[in-house]
């Protein structure tokens, strides 16, 4: 029985160091400066991957904005779907094809491309065809509703979203300024997504409804 614990080294091939001798080594390598300089650089690494990552906005998406410290900027894209910004404010700016109606806009609205005006009246303007659009300025309601869709908003307000599912079975894709939190468009439901973002710990989809 005494022999056994020698026999087994020689079987696995395993060579066995003195305890003292792996502290010593330990010890040598993880002196409270190394840990410091990899603390230091693990966090300059971590930095600058957030900062890779944020898309704030530029000044040409804040072009005409006045900034009153309210407003942050949204992103959003979707092949078939539909959006309405509700008591919006600031600058959208689309390409799209389909329908577009304006309700009460106060400030610039700029249509472009292959676009047919089809109602003016009562504070309301429709637009269908393929193009881009620009709003600058408030409005009571934007509303689109198509295809091939893509924009970002810069300013304050709720936009609610309805996508449908594309050959691909995606609905669609929104983000703040971090291009690496993407979230999908609901396929099933309307969502409202606040603009800024709520506060970190509540969440930024303020309320879904079901269709029906």
């Amino acid at each position: 029985m005494s022999s056994f614990p020698r026999n087994l080294g020689r079987l696995t091939n395993v060579s066995y160091e003195p305890m003292t001798n792996v502290i010593g080594e330990y010890n040598r390598v993880c002196t409270p400066g190394s840990i410091m300089i990899r603390v230091f650089f693990s966090l300059c690494l971590l930095t600058f991957c957030a900062l890779a990552w944020s898309q704030p906005a530029t000044s040409a998406q804040k072009e005409g904005v006045k900034d009153d410290g309210s407003m942050d900027i949204l992103h959003f894209g979707t092949k078939i779907g539909s959006f309405k910004i509700i008591n919006g404010a600031g600058r959208v700016e689309f390409t799209f094809t389909g329908t577009v109606l304006v309700s009460r806009m106060e400030g610039d609205l700029s249509i472009t491309g292959h676009i047919k005006k089809e109602y003016e009246g009562n504070g309301r303007v429709v637009y269908t065809g393929t193009g881009k659009v620009v709003a600058v300025g408030s409005w009571r309601g934007l509303q689109w509703f198509g295809r091939d869709m893509d924009g970002y908003w810069y300013g304050h307000g709720v936009i609610r979203l309805q996508g449908e599912y594309d050959r691909n079975q995606n609905t669609g894709v929104y983000w703040y300024q971090n291009v690496a939190e993407k979230d999908s468009w609901p396929g099933s439901t309307t969502m409202d997504v606040q603009l800024p973002a709520e506060k970190p710990g509540y969440n930024p989809k303020v309320k879904i409804r079901k269709k029906g």
